[in-house]
């Protein structure tokens, strides 16, 4: 991604490069994705006979928004480590594969794993800990107040990552 983006020609454009970077391509299967989501947690929430108010509605929608930039954070830090090793496809893959941790309940973790996956790698915040907010089973300081920090926190640093990276990016050349 970061390395296929950068030549001078986007650089120079009038346009912030990240926003450039982001925008770029259009991706409608993403709208697939939030169908079949929104379809299976209608679903998931009947089966278990939950109810939610239109505030706790509002809230849910609120803490996906934080946890999807959780993971655009993720993304771009570490797609940003391109701008030093050119190429970060597997390091991209390798993160992506400890969320696969966070579909457990945290508990079943030693406090290293648990550290990592909710404050260096912060994919328990995505997922496990609103969830576990919205079951009953975790507090509100955990499960959104926390969401909402951590998100904000990790596009920071993603985003400082990102800079330092441009400023470290050499032309290729060609």
């Amino acid at each position: 991604m970061i390395v296929r983006y950068c030549r001078e020609s986007r650089l120079l454009r009038p346009i912030h490069p990240l926003f450039h970077l982001l925008s770029e391509r259009f991706q409608p299967d993403g709208f697939g994705e939030i169908i079949i989501g929104s379809l299976l947690v209608g679903y998931a929430t009947l089966e278990m006979g939950l109810t939610f108010t239109l505030g706790q509605g509002l809230l849910f929608l609120l803490v996906i928004f934080f946890a999807t930039l959780i993971y655009t954070a993720i993304k771009l830090a570490v797609a940003s480590i391109a701008f030093w090793i050119k190429f970060a496809q597997s390091y991209l893959y390798m993160t992506y594969q400890m969320s696969t941790f966070t579909k457990y309940p945290m508990g079943i973790y030693p406090k290293a794993i648990r550290f990592m996956l909710s404050f260096l790698l912060p994919f328990a915040f995505t997922g496990y800990y609103p969830g576990a907010y919205f079951l009953g089973k975790e507090s509100f300081m955990n499960g959104v107040v926390l969401t909402i920090v951590v998100s904000l926190v990790a596009i920071v640093l993603a985003y400082q990552v990102w800079c330092q990276g441009l400023k470290q990016y050499e032309s290729s050349g060609s």
